[in-house]
């Protein structure tokens, strides 16, 4: 089988942090905090290639963490209310509301300010916890493609996971990204979604790079990272007003063209400068 999600990937060794208060998330505890300050190294170059290593860089167990219902039924109920008032958050900001207040998403949740405060220190915990459950449910749905798969099946599928998850979250992201200036804890969980997104082109097209001279990788993966981005997506679908299929295809020829080009840009006179 050529094609699962992270989701199929066995988690089995990495055991959620049960122990901890609230499921490891806490009001005034920023449970991205050590995943994107770990995910910042895999920038680096002895980056992980593998999807366990990833998650051991990332400590995706306190992602699962956020999803698995606790056994002690006071944590549990505290559990679904915090999930309750991060969708609540979530609906305000798909329904165009740039910069919900507390009261608005109390009032959208069903529940008291006072409760919502019970669960998080501030809004800016709250974000961080609606950034943090997009960051997991990103590294769950993201394709583990065969190096044996066309490059066209490849460009393909990468294409599609991005475009039917930039539509998903696309006005949540724009709230995130309005938050992120005056957060810590949201800019780590943003930057870490965007190495996901890097290292995901790396392994995809780790055939179409591997000839390719350092610096000049580093221009062509920036290319295919640019081109592939939530931002580019952005740009088509909301300045632009392309649709989603032509969307799709925008991101796909860039692709194709990069990848493309890796063979010529490979040459030693290529990589000098110097024209062939």
């Amino acid at each position: 089988m050529h094609f699962r999600s992270r989701a199929q990937v066995s988690t089995a060794r990495w055991v959620p942090p049960t122990e901890r208060k609230g499921n490891g998330v806490t009001a005034g505890s920023s449970a991205i905090a050590g995943g994107a300050g770990h995910a910042e190294g895999l920038r680096g170059p002895g980056a992980p290639a593998d999807a366990r290593r990833q998650l051991a860089v990332l400590d995706l167990a306190t992602l699962v963490a956020l999803e698995e219902p606790a056994r002690d039924g006071r944590v549990a109920r505290g559990q679904r209310t915090r999930r309750n008032v991060a969708e609540a958050l979530m609906e305000l900001l798909r329904a165009g509301e740039t910069d919900p207040t507390a009261k608005a998403v109390a009032r959208r949740a069903g529940v008291s300010l006072r409760l919502v405060f019970h669960h998080f220190a501030d809004m800016d915990d709250l974000y961080q916890f609606v950034a943090t459950l997009l960051l997991r449910r990103q590294w769950a749905h993201m394709p583990q493609l065969s190096p044996r798969l066309s490059l066209a099946t490849r460009i393909e599928r990468t294409v599609a996971h991005r475009a039917a998850l930039f539509e998903e979250t696309s006005e949540i992201r724009r709230g995130l990204v309005c938050r992120a200036p005056t957060s810590a804890a949201v800019r780590q969980a943003l930057a870490a979604a965007d190495n996901l997104f890097l290292e995901d082109l790396k392994a995809t097209f780790a055939a179409e790079l591997a000839d390719l001279p350092g610096s000049i990788r580093a221009e062509y993966l920036g290319a295919m990272d640019t081109g592939t981005s939530w931002e580019a997506w952005e740009r088509l679908r909301t300045t632009s007003g392309v649709p989603v299929r032509g969307a799709r295809r925008v991101m796909a020829l860039m692709l194709e063209k990069l990848c493309g080009g890796t063979a010529d840009a490979g040459r030693p006179n290529a990589a000098a400068g110097t024209t062939p």
